[in-house]
């Protein structure tokens, strides 16, 4: 039986390969072959460590925080993805638009007249 110390470390060990963009059956997976549990160990694992990047998400002011989390979680992969095919455009594309939903750089974008000025 494992103690709630290793308990929590496997949850911020599935948290942290969700916030790298890996799929939570990339992560079950993952999980059952690296720490020899269950898949069905690894599942509910997988489902804790999606609680915990939710009550992350929680704490930041989002009007749905639950989409907001599919949405960030689904960007990650996509520049993840973006970047193991070698699609840079990808990669850069889903970072973009990870960083205007999370409002990060906003002092650094420039006003949609300034593409257009002669």
């Amino acid at each position: 039986m494992t103690t709630q110390t290793e308990n929590k470390l496997r949850v911020r060990k599935a948290a942290g390969w969700i916030l790298q963009g890996h799929s939570i059956s990339h992560v079950v997976a993952r999980m059952a072959e690296s720490e020899g549990v269950s898949r069905r160990t690894a599942r509910r694992i997988a489902a804790k460590a999606m609680d915990l990047v939710y009550k992350d998400l929680e704490a930041v002011d989002a009007t749905n925080p639950q989409m907001a989390t599919v949405l960030i979680h689904n960007l990650q992969e996509c520049m993840a993805r973006g970047m193991e095919s070698n699609n840079i455009g990808a990669a850069v594309a889903a970072a973009r638009e990870l960083s205007a939903m999370l409002g990060i750089g906003k002092h650094n974008q420039r006003s949609p007249n300034q593409y257009y000025q002669r």
